[in-house]
C-alpha cells in the first residue's frame, strides 16, 4: 500500500490506474489503494509509523502523499474520501 501511494504520488499512475494493475494482472479482488482505503487511511499510517519506528529501515516511511490525506480528514471509506472519492456511491 505505501509503495502504491508513492507510485501515485510520483505520478506515475493513477489510483484507478494502480488498482487496476493489481487487479487485471495479478489476480487481486482489490488493488493496494482500495485496500488502504478500506483499512483507513489512519491506520495504515499508524501502522507504517510503528514498523519504520520499531525498524528504522527506510522502506517502512510513510508516503507523504499518506500522511499529507490523513492529516487533511480523508481516512478512506469511513469518510468517503481517501485516495478514491466514495461520496458518490
Amino acid at each position: 500500500m505505501n509503495e502504491a501511494a508513492f507510485v501515485l504520488q510520483d505520478r506515475l499512475a493513477s489510483a484507478a490506474d494502480i488498482d487496476q494493475i493489481f487487479k487485471k494482472c495479478f489476480g487481486h479482488k482489490m488493488g493496494p489503494l482500495e485496500t488502504a482505503d478500506l483499512i483507513g487511511l489512519d491506520t495504515v499510517m499508524r501502522s507504517l509509523d510503528v514498523l519504520y519506528d520499531s525498524f528504522h529501515d527506510p522502506k517502512y516511511r510513510c508516503c507523504p502523499l499518506l500522511r499529507k490525506l490523513v492529516h487533511a480528514g480523508h481516512l478512506g471509506r469511513k469518510t468517503g474520501k481517501g485516495f478514491h472519492d466514495y461520496e458518490q456511491q
